[in-house]
């Protein structure tokens, strides 16, 4: 119970530092909508004091801040400035299309991810191995949009495969590569490091094999 207690008051403190380090980012970033507002020769200058007012940006900084902890203990996430609705109604109307992509993203990278680092702990440096390597470090180093642009050209554009990039499908490969390629570097290095662990096992035989061929003090035993 003391332990709870603990965890709980360390979470509490935490969502509180969290909690003021957004706002001040938030407050203190130079420009603002409002500022942008005022570049526009179309809106009067009383419309933007108007709506400063209305969304209490006009008040002192501690003010604001606890406004703005009073709204989120309550729920109240505030108003789009681009649109106008709520944000918690912005938030449930593309939730579950984000959702959908994640969800399908992180299925495509764990059926990827597993078996790929399973086959190069089984055969260290093999070309599997070397191309799980590749793979891993390439799908953590690519950004998604890179990799989402490439995708839409060979397989959309040159191949005529995929649907149109609109469709959620190449989006979820795009967004599964970096997490393809991290979690097939971990399932390598666990499954290496496992067998190494049990003398007898044919990993870890596989695994000073190809030690020996770079370390002179390694041995292989067959």
């Amino acid at each position: 119970m003391r332990y709870l207690l603990r965890r709980l008051s360390h979470a509490l403190f935490l969502l509180a530092g969290v909690s003021i380090l957004a706002f001040l980012f938030t407050a203190l970033a130079p420009g603002t909508y409002f500022d942008e507002m005022r570049l526009n020769p179309q809106i009067a200058p009383e419309t933007v004091t108007a709506l400063r007012a209305q969304y209490g940006f006009d008040k002192p900084l501690p003010v604001q801040f606890l406004r703005y902890v009073g709204d989120l203990s309550h729920g109240d996430l505030g108003a789009s400035l681009t649109t106008g609705q709520p944000v918690a109604t912005e938030i449930r109307t593309r939730l579950p299309a984000s959702a959908e992509l994640t969800l399908l993203g992180l299925i495509l990278a764990m059926a990827v991810a597993v078996p790929l680092g399973i086959l190069a702990a089984m055969r260290p440096g093999s070309l599997v191995d070397h191309a799980c390597r590749i793979f891993a470090t390439a799908g953590v180093s690519l950004p998604v949009f890179f990799t989402g642009l490439i995708l839409v050209y060979v397989f959309y554009y040159l191949l005529g495969w995929a649907p149109a990039p609109l469709v959620i499908r190449l989006q979820a490969v795009s967004s599964a590569a970096p997490i393809a390629g991290s979690s097939a570097a971990r399932v390598r290095a666990s499954r290496i490091e496992s067998a190494s662990r049990r003398p007898s096992s044919p990993w870890a035989s596989a695994t000073r094999c190809a030690a020996s061929a770079t370390s002179p003090s390694a041995t292989c035993r067959r």
